[in-house]
């Protein structure tokens, strides 16, 4: 791991995005979720609709998580280059640039829509589990 710290004094703590990307990004893992978690529902009617909604979900998730990656990775970065967790620990004093640090990791997990991702995620999945077993038992006909 130590190939993603940068030891240079010019290091730039990066800016976070902007609501409109934030946005963007959490309509698309909502929209991939869901296009993923229809496709029991799809396949009753047709298969090409099946295969057209899984790949489409798929690019999705994939445009999504890579993204995800990426924030991830940043926030990785900037704890890592400014050693933010060692002077934590050590309670050492924080320069200017580790606060700036701070800053940006603050903002970056408090405007995440991650959380609500998460929850409408796991909401779906057992909605998707409940339709798909009452379809494969009779109980629900399509």
């Amino acid at each position: 791991m130590n190939e993603l710290k940068y030891e240079t004094p010019t290091f730039e703590v990066p800016h976070r995005y902007g609501m409109p990307v934030i946005n963007l990004y959490f309509y698309v893992g909502l929209i991939s979720a869901i296009l993923l978690r229809s496709i029991i529902i799809a396949d009753h009617y047709s298969a090409f609709w099946g295969k057209a909604i899984w790949y489409i979900g798929v690019v999705g998730y994939l445009w999504f998580f890579t993204h995800r990656y990426h924030i991830a990775k940043r926030r990785f970065v900037v704890v890592k280059n400014l050693d933010l967790l060692e002077k934590v620990r050590n309670r050492q004093k924080l320069s200017d640039k580790d606060l700036e640090g701070l800053e940006y990791l603050l903002c970056s997990l408090s405007v995440s829509k991650e959380r609500a991702n998460y929850l409408i995620i796991s909401v779906l999945s057992i909605v998707a589990i409940v339709v798909s077993l009452s379809l494969d038992l009779g109980i629900l006909k399509l």
